[in-house]
Formats: structure tokens, C-alpha cells, sequence
């Protein structure tokens, strides 16, 4: 049983994440189609962060159980289980070709539509639901335009 805040608190996390990455490999190019793709995703990922911290505002704090809020950070920690939304593991200094980087960014956005999935089983509300199918659309627009990028020979290019 875990609260509805312990997800938002965990989707936009991974969604900071997702900026976090599209920048720093933004950062490391010059290639002017993966700039436009990386800074177009950054800002995406900005917004989706931006719409569960709306969200996550609107809870009200009345009822709380402690209990129950730690009991629920722990099923969701097992749910999640090893599904690497941080990204902590990945040295992105040691990352050199674009294909490697594609590929740690499609398994990213592969696992966060996954916790999404799972995310949208409790939400309630019909608009809530909407909004969050739209950033489900989303993050699979993003893994096409990291596979159309990977499948146009970029990915044969030098980071950094």
C-alpha cells in the first residue's frame, strides 16, 4: 500500500533523471541532429517532470499514516525492483560512441514507460489518467526518435 505520493515522488525523479542525461549527452555533441533531438528531449522530460510536481502538490497531507507511507515506500521499492531509473550505475564519461549512449537512453525511456504503466493502475481520476497516457505517448515518441536517430548512422559518431 503505497501512497500515491511515493509514485509521483519517484516519477519525477526519473523524469529529472531523463533531463539530467539528454543534457550531459548534449553537452558531449556537435552533431547537429543529435543536438536538436537531445535538447528537444531535455525539454520534454522537463515537462513531464514538471506536470507530476503539479500533481504531487495538490495532495493533501490530512490522514496521513506514517506507517502505512513507510509500508508502501517498501512494496514500491519491490515493484520497481531493478529497474535502473537513476542511471547511477552508468558512467557517462567512459560512454564514447553515440550507439552506446542511444542504447542506455532506449532502455531508460523502455523502463520508465514500464513504471508508468504500473503508475496508471492506480490512478483514479479520468484526467489524471488522460494526461498520463499522454506522457506514456510521449516517452514512445522518444524511443522512435532515439531508434530513427541510431538507424540514420549517427550512432557510428564520436562523443566528446
Amino acid at each position: 500500500m503505497f501512497t500515491l505520493r511515493d509514485v509521483l515522488d519517484m516519477a519525477i525523479q526519473i523524469e529529472r533523471n531523463g533531463e539530467a542525461i539528454y543534457r550531459n549527452a548534449l553537452a558531449r555533441t556537435d552533431t547537429p541532429e543529435l543536438v536538436e533531438m537531445l535538447a528537444w528531449m531535455a525539454d520534454e522530460e522537463a515537462r513531464h517532470a514538471g506536470y507530476f510536481s503539479e500533481i504531487r502538490e495538490k495532495l493533501t497531507q490530512a490522514g496521513e499514516n506514517a506507517l502505512m507511507d513507510e509500508l508502501g515506500k517498501l512494496m514500491l521499492e519491490s515493484i520497481v525492483g531493478n529497474r535502473s531509473f537513476s542511471l547511477e550505475d552508468v558512467d557517462f564519461s567512459r560512454v564514447e560512441e553515440v550507439n552506446d549512449l542511444l542504447k542506455i537512453m532506449i532502455t531508460f525511456e523502455k523502463d520508465t514507460i514500464t513504471f508508468y504503466d504500473l503508475f496508471r493502475t492506480f490512478l483514479t481520476d479520468k484526467s489524471e489518467q488522460a494526461c498520463l497516457d499522454g506522457i506514456i505517448a510521449d516517452e514512445e515518441q522518444h524511443i522512435l526518435k532515439l531508434e530513427e536517430c541510431r538507424d540514420k548512422n549517427l550512432a557510428c559518431h564520436k562523443i566528446g
